[in-house]
């Protein structure tokens, strides 16, 4: 059955109101360790500007990106000639990391610039290996791809003494090693903050229920931790106010297991907590693994009954999604553009000049608005002929 916004939001406040007298424990337990936070006993008005403020927020969210809510900068200097970028994403075999990868070299070659790619998961040494390769063979500048700063600070500092321009996407940036980062670093708690929201409507909708989850973080990652960091600060706000949220569980796992041993251990934990209704993860591919290689084997992906939600809505969940299936939600970032943004904030450095904001805002994709052509979400309008038009090449 489908529901208008405001069918939604008047229905979720007429359940919530029911549930005011409860109160409900938040605990998380096992590896992620214990804590407690008891549900607020905020008033019916306060729980009622809650609902109605996490309506506005998804409404907002999820609707269409214009020139106007996602801008892309202009008034940059001319670009500049010949220029050798090394691209370097976390693994090409990761559709997160690859998009932008691909947008910024097919920039690059726009603007007659010479960009390689160099996949540190190759078994050519690493990300550190690459940055040396890219310092050693003289490139102008670098692009890295969720490799966080931290992993390797020795290799950016010595990119960084030569002089060359070092950016990244979607990772985090440990002293301020990386001139710029596309989206910046709290763009990733606001999507899990939204997530926390849009679980909150649905829950209310689908399971009468207030928002019960099972957490699973990845700390390799700094964008990872916050994505975490902003739904749990839901789930805490939303005790406040009254509304009986909770985290049933708070566990953690490595890139490496996804496809070993994680999608197991999700099973093992939805059987251990029966009553939860949603599942987060901090990136799609995590959560496509453990749907597909667990959840649905054991016959747990029911979204009558729970529901996953996550971020970068790459195709595989973006296809679920439209179709109704476990996943209910993700936040997408428009990665085609965000390669060219990288290469726009390149040339800005090269030129002394500082970096900008580039205007790529998170979108929240759900069943109403999920792309049904089998690709990825790369925004609502032609940001490449922005960027284009921004940099005179048409």
């Amino acid at each position: 059955m489908k529901f208008t916004a405001s069918q939604r939001a008047t229905r979720t406040v007429l359940v919530l109101g029911a549930l005011l007298a409860t109160s409900i424990t938040m605990t998380a337990c096992g590896s992620g360790g214990s804590s407690t936070a008891a549900a607020g006993a905020g008033s019916s008005a306060e729980l009622t500007a809650f609902t109605e403020q996490a309506q506005a927020a998804v409404d907002a969210a999820s609707a269409a990106q214009t020139t106007e809510t996602a801008p892309v900068p202009t008034g940059g200097p001319a670009p500049k000639a010949g220029v050798e970028l090394t691209i370097i994403p976390c693994s090409m075999a990761v559709e997160g990391c690859a998009r932008p990868a691909r947008s910024a070299e097919e920039a690059a070659k726009a603007l007659g610039w010479k960009p390689t790619i160099d996949d540190p998961s190759t078994g050519q040494g690493g990300a550190s290996a690459a940055v040396q390769r890219a310092v050693a063979t003289g490139a102008d500048a670098i692009l890295l791809t969720s490799i966080d700063a931290g992993s390797i600070k020795a290799d950016l500092q010595a990119a960084r003494d030569k002089g060359i321009v070092v950016v990244a996407n979607m990772a985090g940036n440990a002293d301020e090693l990386y001139q710029a980062i596309v989206p910046p670093l709290e763009a990733n708690f606001d999507a899990g903050y939204l997530l926390g929201q849009q679980a909150f409507l649905i829950a209310q909708e689908r399971y009468q229920q207030p928002v019960k989850a099972i957490v699973f973080e990845d700390q390799e990652f700094a964008t990872v931790k916050q994505r975490v960091a902003g739904f749990v600060q839901f789930v805490q706000d939303c005790a406040d106010a009254g509304g009986g949220c909770s985290i049933e569980y708070q566990g953690k796992h490595l890139a490496a297991d996804i496809a070993t041993t994680l999608p197991n251990q999700v099973v093992q934990t939805v059987k251990q907590h029966p009553d939860y209704n949603t599942l987060f993860l901090g990136f799609d591919a995590a959560l496509n693994a453990v749907v597909t290689q667990g959840l649905l084997p054991a016959g747990l992906a029911d979204p009558s009954k729970a529901q996953g939600v996550s971020v970068d809505c790459d195709v595989a969940n973006a296809t679920s999604i439209a179709e109704g299936g476990f996943q209910s939600a993700c936040i997408g970032f428009a990665f085609l553009r965000a390669g060219y943004g990288h290469v726009d904030n390149v040339n800005r450095l090269l030129d002394g000049q500082d970096a900008v904001d580039q205007g790529l805002v998170g979108k929240l994709i759900t069943e109403a608005n999920a792309p049904t052509d089998g690709e990825a979400w790369d925004g609502d309008f032609d940001a490449v002929a922005e960027y284009r038009k921004a940099w005179g090449l048409d």
